[in-house]
């Protein structure tokens, strides 16, 4: 294999891998606005329960606080996995970007071989 063939393979590389990740981020957002409207759907449907509850039983209260704490943490849960996957999808891109910069570099007519000399 020649050289400018092995380097257009690694590109081909790198382009997949960026289609890849591109693919990734918007299955990612498809599933997160899925995941945010059954999140509301489920939090209005126990938010009126807990009303009409306390509104006919008010010694039940403390169902309403339940039902509070419980959707404060899986709230808590969607935003913290939402930002980790946002953070790991940025630090792909930012690596990727990093390799076809280097590999830019070393195709660059100013790269210098192994005996020092500029090519």
């Amino acid at each position: 294999m020649k050289i400018g063939e092995w380097k257009q393979q690694e590109y081909k590389e790198i382009d997949s891998l960026e289609a890849y990740l591109l693919q990734y981020q918007n299955e990612w957002n498809d599933t997160k606005e899925i995941r945010s409207n059954k999140w509301r759907k489920y939090f209005f449907v126990c938010f009126v329960i807990t009303i009409l509850i306390a509104i006919f039983a008010p010694q039940f209260f403390w169902i309403g606080l339940i039902v509070v704490a419980y959707f404060a943490g899986s709230l808590f849960s969607l935003l913290r996995q939402n930002a980790k996957t946002i953070r790991k999808i940025s630090e792909h891109k930012k690596q990727l970007q990093l390799v076809r910069l280097l590999r830019n570099f070393e195709t660059s007519p100013f790269t210098q071989n192994s005996d020092g000399n500029t090519q």
